[in-house]
């Protein structure tokens, strides 16, 4: 078994509302985030995402944090009006063997100006694997940009229950293939796979592996198609 550490705390903080980081060690503000580099979305889409902000973004908020404080070993947790979404996350099996090494936990790229915040790392006891984590939440299983076909039932789902009618909303290789850049930059580790979970109402599903190499090359590719869109001054 591997040895598992806590992360350090990184002199990176983040500023909001303009979700701009700042690196204390290099002493700036970092030009850009994951997300931004991330976002390929028209500014239709872009528009249409903002106008359900208001339903969206506390949703996430509060199931994030949620997450977090139950990482941080809390008991007494506040899950607001979303129980429905919590609940269910908090008792999925990855859980059950899990050791938290960092939770939304901010980093830096000086290199590349870039800063973000990795949901969740940590050492999987059953499979002895550095496990990256990435959690997205979800206002309803029905539709298929949620990615469900049909509802089949309630619950902590395991993907082998679910592949014949459920399928990833969006993939995440480039979100997390950063994190993972930032992390062997920062701590010099590397995750030995990386995993999005989706959190629904009543249904929890964690995706498929997702390979560390496909998701450093999404990444790159992002970061490529990113850079040759700025404008130098």
């Amino acid at each position: 078994m591997k040895t598992i550490e806590k992360l350090p705390k990184l002199p990176v903080f983040r500023k909001e509302p303009e979700h701009k980081y700042y690196c204390e060690k290099s002493s700036k503000w970092l030009k850009y985030s994951t997300t931004q580099v991330c976002n390929e979305l028209t500014e239709e889409a872009k528009e249409s995402i903002d106008r359900t902000r208001h339903i969206w973004q506390p949703r996430g908020e509060t199931v994030h944090s949620c997450l977090e404080q139950k990482m941080l070993g809390a008991d007494d947790i506040d899950m607001g009006e979303y129980e429905h979404i919590v609940k269910p996350l908090f008792d999925h099996y990855l859980f059950k063997h899990f050791i938290p090494m960092g939770v939304e936990y901010m980093m830096s790229n000086p290199i590349k100006d870039v800063g973000g915040q990795l949901d969740l790392i940590g050492y999987d006891t059953e499979t002895n694997q550095i496990r990256l984590v990435d959690l997205k939440t979800k206002g309803s299983i029905t539709g298929k940009k949620n990615g469900f076909s049909k509802r089949e039932r309630e619950g902590s789902v395991l993907i082998s229950d679910v592949n014949q009618y459920w399928k990833e909303p969006y993939s995440t290789d480039k979100q997390l293939g950063c994190y993972i850049e930032m992390l062997k930059l920062n701590c010099d580790i590397e995750p030995d796979v990386c995993n999005t979970i989706w959190a629904y109402p009543e249904v929890c599903i964690v995706g498929p592996n997702q390979p560390v190499q496909r998701c450093k090359d999404a990444w790159q590719e992002a970061w490529e198609k990113f850079e040759t869109k700025q404008v130098v001054f």
